[in-house]
C-alpha cells in the first residue's frame, strides 16, 4: 500500500469518525448496557443487583401484564400492517399515474410522516372525542349513536391502529412508488398488445416486479408495529383499562414509572428476539418469492 492510498484511507476514516463515534456512544454502548442490566435488579437509585435469568424466567413468565401487552401488540400488528400496506399500495398506484398536480398530491400524502406525533395525537384526540369529535359528528348525520373511540375498550386499539396507519402511509407509499418507477414500461406495452387488462397487468407485471419494495415495507411494518409507543402514550395512555397497553408502553412503565430498569431491559431483549425470529421467518417463507429481475 503506497503513501497516497494510506492517506485516502485515513481521510475516509476521519470523515466517518463522527458518525461512528455517535453510533458507539448512543447505540452500541446502550445496547451492551441494557444487555447487562437485563440480568440485574436495578431501581435507578441503588446499585444494580445481579439476579441471573430471574427477570426472564420468574418475573416475566408470571407477569400477567406482559402477556396482555404482548397480545395487544399482536392484535395491533394484525390490524395495522395489512390495511396499512394496502392503503400505501393504493396511493402508490394512484399517484404513479400522469395526473395533473401529482407532485402536490404526493406531498399531501407524505405530509403526516414529517408532522410531529405530539401534534398529530392532539388533533386525533379531538377527532376521537366522544362529545365534540368530528367522527361522531359525522355519524350523527346517519343517526348512529356516539362511539367512545378512545374510551371504549372495544374501539380503543382500533382507533390507535387507524392513527398509526394514517401516519405511516406516506413513507410506505414512497417506497412502493420507487418500486413502481423501476418497472420497465415495455412490459406494459407488450401486455397491452396481448390484450391484457388493467387488473391483469397489476397481478402479472406490477405486483411480481415490486416484490422487493413490498417485502421491505412488510419487514419494516412488522418492526414498527412492535415498537409503537408514542401514539399510545399521547392518545390513550394504555387505557381504557389494559385495552391499548402494548409491549413498548409496558416496557416504558417498568423503566420510568415503576423504576424496574432491569426488568425493562429484559423486556427490550425479549422484543428484540421476537422481532428477530419473525424477520427470519419472513426471509425464509417470503424471501424466495421476491423477484429482483426486471427484464
Amino acid at each position: 500500500m503506497n503513501r497516497q492510498r494510506r492517506s485516502e484511507i485515513l481521510h475516509g476514516y476521519l470523515f466517518i469518525a463522527p458518525n461512528m463515534l455517535a453510533m458507539l456512544i448512543f447505540v452500541m454502548i446502550p445496547i451492551a448496557v441494557s444487555f447487562g442490566l437485563s440480568f440485574t435488579n436495578w431501581d435507578l437509585i441503588n446499585a444494580p443487583k445481579f439476579i441471573g435469568f430471574s427477570n426472564f424466567t420468574d418475573t416475566m413468565m408470571k407477569d400477567a401484564q406482559f402477556w396482555v401487552s404482548l397480545k395487544n401488540t399482536a392484535i395491533f400488528s394484525l390490524l395495522s400492517i395489512p390495511l396499512g400496506m394496502l392503503c400505501a399500495l393504493f396511493f402508490a398506484l394512484l399517484l404513479n399515474q400522469a395526473l395533473r398536480g401529482v407532485t402536490l398530491y404526493r406531498a399531501l400524502v407524505f405530509l403526516p410522516v414529517v408532522v410531529s406525533m405530539i401534534s398529530v395525537s392532539m388533533v386525533w384526540r379531538w377527532v376521537f372525542n366522544t362529545d365534540v369529535g368530528i367522527l361522531n359528528f359525522v355519524l350523527d348525520w346517519f343517526g348512529v349513536a356516539p362511539i367512545g373511540w378512545i374510551t371504549d375498550e372495544r374501539f380503543a386499539l382500533i382507533s390507535v391502529a387507524m392513527v398509526a396507519i394514517w401516519k405511516s402511509i406516506g413513507f410506505n407509499m414512497v417506497i412502493l412508488l420507487a418500486g413502481l418507477k423501476n418497472v420497465p414500461s415495455h412490459l406494459y406495452e407488450a401486455a397491452t398488445i396481448d390484450g391484457a387488462g388493467s387488473f391483469g397487468k397489476l397481478m402479472r407485471i406490477t405486483l411480481p416486479l415490486i416484490t422487493p419494495s413490498v417485502f421491505f415495507v412488510a419487514v419494516m411494518s412488522v418492526i414498527g408495529s412492535f415498537q409503537v409507543f408514542d401514539v399510545v402514550y399521547m392518545i390513550t395512555g394504555g387505557g381504557p383499562g389494559d385495552a391499548t397497553r402494548v409491549i413498548y408502553y409496558w416496557l416504558w412503565q417498568n423503566a420510568f414509572k415503576f423504576f424496574q430498569m432491569g426488568y425493562a431491559s429484559a423486556l427490550a431483549w425479549v422484543v428484540f428476539l421476537i422481532l428477530f425470529a419473525i424477520t427470519l421467518l419472513q426471509l425464509k417463507f417470503f424471501g424466495k418469492r421476491v423477484n429482483y429481475e426486471m427484464d
